[in-house]
């Protein structure tokens, strides 16, 4: 929650507390530094969807070498034989509770070369930095843009026309890396307590 509160402090409202303000326009979101566009994730991503290939338990089961990721809604889910994509990009989770409940992350960066299902939406950052984008698309409410009640489903026209909150392409390469800094002790926290958890079981 404290490396959330971090991360959500800085790329919404930047690394100078004096900056002067303007309303975003988006509920969520609230003001933002004056000098912020506001923009689409269509004006910011390109969307791969049409390149995704979901692949049956059966298919995986009958594969020997799994040498490469094969995502899901909520990462990584098996490994395959052959991969899709080669490249940075940008999953999110296109249904399932998680877009509700978020237990797991939402966006997730993956590199390399990878498969991805059915399950994840996949995007291209067109301009700026990718760990800047995909802290912001970590930040965004998605329920008011989910369709579904019994399965959550954020479609892909809904999931492009989202408002989000875009600096300066040099102004988000030094918000993260100032979040780097001032995660880092946090970060190694968790990772301790998660060791220590799995020790414990």
């Amino acid at each position: 929650e404290q490396k959330q509160a971090l991360i959500q402090q800085a790329v919404t409202r930047g690394l100078d507390p004096d900056v002067p303000l303007k309303d975003s326009g988006i509920e969520w979101l609230g003001k933002i530094p004056a000098h912020w566009e506001v923009s689409r994730v269509k004006n910011e991503f390109e969307c791969l969807d049409h390149r995704r290939i979901p692949l049956s338990a059966t298919e995986r089961g009958a594969m020997k070498q799994r040498l490469y990721d094969y995502y899901g809604a909520s990462g990584v889910i098996d490994r395959v034989d052959d991969y899709l994509f080669d490249d940075e990009l940008l999953l999110l989770a296109e249904d399932g509770a998680n877009l509700v409940l978020r237990n797991l992350p939402l966006a997730i960066i993956a590199r390399g070369k990878f498969w991805v299902n059915n399950h994840a939406h996949i995007l291209k950052p067109k301009r700026g930095n990718l760990e800047y984008l995909a802290n912001v698309m970590e930040m965004v409410d998605y329920r008011i843009w989910i369709s579904g009640a019994a399965q959550p489903k954020l479609t892909q026209d809904r999931l492009m026309a989202i408002p989000i909150p875009v600096p300066p392409v040099e102004e988000q390469e030094l918000i993260i890396v100032q979040l780097s800094n001032n995660t880092a002790a946090l970060r190694a926290a968790i990772t301790r307590t998660q060791r220590q958890i799995e020790l414990v079981r």
